[in-house]
């Protein structure tokens, strides 16, 4: 069912058992499997069904530190929310993000690996993905021997979803729109969370259309289905019991705030690509694109006091490329926008007809990504960030068009993390020495003292953190279960939970909480 609240019809007030606030990954996931339990939910998207501008122009934010693209460039106020756009990325967390070794001093995750990990094949089924390991396991399912053997560096491989699956309003979407449990509000911007006078419980929320009709909806269960940065403001906007806002009560919402580090690290020159390429090419299988990721162990990062911290090879192809313009088209239909550009690199694709039978045949016929002759290998780097409390989100003196004050995004980055970006490259240099491959072409900023190794550097869009789990309500904001801390019926389903950020894409880790929590309120 859908509920357009810009239509005059809708009424003032409304009731359900669960409130998702946030029809993106988590909350589009949330409600179509708690309907598959037979449970009804109001899932609410203060966006359209539909890119809208005036939608995506209330996600503009202040930066007060260092800037952060991902901030404006990497959120969606829409049905669907980041799905619209991400590559549906998955890499399970190891064993060392939640419980880092002691030498390092950072935050434990308040939960085992195993409470999170049954649900991964859950996961990969509702992106049509392939159950093939995630480990180096996977080169013996091709026939392949190990690149390397190392203790200081394990080989595992990312998943990425078909294109078809990654955009979930076009199908667990769908499915919400159609079924009897699941009333999908548009245009629905919650403005404020109420609590009881006594501030253990929410009584409702304070929602607003575009026009500034206001609305109120309650429930017996709220989950806060929205992004990082909208998590916090939301939760610190709310100040009709609390004054600092819910959940605020120790000053913790916004605080630390964190990304993955993103570094350009070196260039894989020609001399070398044909080593690379038979080493390190992705895989595929069925629809699903395997791609490897080279990550530092426990031992190392112990050793070396190293963060979390992992390198890749990106593949970059040109655009007029048959590589490029079958991405761009793909990339198009995820958006289901069918625009200009989208007609352009269609019509050009009969030209590139021989590039695309090439890899067509190399998909089919190896299981392996062919690359064209321009296409450009590089190396990246990507690191995790030490937690800290000043790098975090606030609220600003101005207010959007709808009266919302608007966050302010107080971004740090240290110098640990240059050191364990610095480190791990000199590891990674060795370990393709010793591979055969000894001609890649290192930037020099890496290994210089000061700041200019962040005019390479950049966020990746992975915001974590300003709403962290734990155990301790005076360094965190919700527990084990998601639960802000001293409200028994608000929880939280989005990566601003995560207390420290690993290597991997986030949002795999982050969709496994949620499913773990519908069970969790299923059961309740």
């Amino acid at each position: 069912m859908h509920v357009d609240l810009e239509d005059a019809g809708a009424p003032a007030h409304f009731n359900t058992r669960i409130c998702i606030v946030g029809a993106g990954v988590a909350g589009i996931l949330l409600a179509s499997s708690l309907a598959a339990k037979g449970i009804a939910t109001h899932l609410l998207e203060a966006g359209g069904l539909v890119f809208e501008e005036r939608s995506q122009e209330l996600f503009a934010v202040e930066d007060a530190g260092t800037p952060h693209s991902g901030a404006t460039e990497g959120r969606f106020r829409t049905f669907g929310g980041s799905s619209t756009r991400w590559g549906a990325q998955m890499l399970p967390y190891t064993q060392d993000v939640l419980h880092p070794p002691a030498a390092l001093g950072l935050p434990e995750w308040p939960l085992e690996l195993a409470e999170i990990e049954p649900y991964y094949r859950e996961i990969e089924q509702f992106f049509a993905a392939s159950p093939r390991p995630f480990s180096d396991d996977l080169l013996q399912e091709f026939g392949l021997s190990r690149p390397f053997i190392s203790d200081e560096v394990r080989l595992r491989f990312s998943k990425w979803a078909p294109f078809t699956r990654r955009n979930l309003a076009g199908t667990l979407g769908k499915e919400c729109l159609a079924s009897p449990l699941v009333t999908v509000f548009t245009h629905a911007n919650v403005l404020s969370i109420e609590l009881n006078p006594n501030g253990s419980a929410v009584s409702s929320l304070t929602v607003t259309n575009y026009q500034g009709r206001r609305f109120q909806f309650s429930a017996q269960t709220y989950v806060l289905g929205t992004g990082t940065i909208e998590t916090s403001r939301l939760l610190l906007a709310s100040t009709s019991v609390c004054a600092n806002g819910v959940g605020n009560c120790r000053d913790q919402v916004g605080r630390y705030f964190h990304d993955h580090i993103g570094v350009p690290a070196a260039e894989i020159p020609a001399s070398d690509r044909s080593k690379v390429v038979d080493r390190f090419a992705p895989f595929l299988s069925g629809g699903t694109l395997h791609t490897p990721k080279l990550e530092a162990t426990a031992a190392l990062r112990a050793d070396q006091k190293l963060l979390s911290v992992m390198a890749h090879f990106p593949i970059e192809e040109p655009e007029n490329s048959g590589a490029g313009r079958v991405r761009a088209v793909l990339r198009g239909l995820q958006r289901r926008k069918f625009d200009r550009d989208v007609r352009q690199n269609l019509m050009a694709l009969p030209a590139a007809s021989v590039e695309v039978a090439q890899l067509l045949w190399s998909a089919k016929m190896k299981n392996r990504r062919a690359l064209s002759k321009g296409a450009r290998i590089a190396l990246h780097i990507d690191c995790e960030q030490r937690p800290d409390g000043q790098s975090r989100i606030r609220l600003s003196a101005e207010k959007d068009r709808l009266d919302m004050p608007k966050a302010v995004v107080d971004w740090r980055v240290s110098d640990e993390e240059h050191e364990t970006v610095r480190k791990f490259a000199q590891t990674i240099d060795r370990l393709l020495r010793d591979a055969g491959i000894a001609s890649v072409a290192w930037h020099p900023e890496l290994a210089e003292p000061g700041s200019r190794w962040l005019t390479r550097a950049t966020d990746t869009y992975h915001m974590m953190g300003g709403a962290r789990m734990g155990t301790d309500p005076s360094s965190s904001v919700v527990d084990s279960n998601l639960c802000v801390h001293g409200i028994e019926n608000l929880f939280i389903a989005s990566c601003a939970v995560f207390p420290t950020g690993g290597s991997s894409n986030p949002t795999f880790t982050m969709i496994a909480l949620a499913l773990r929590l519908k069970d969790r309120i299923a059961a309740s």
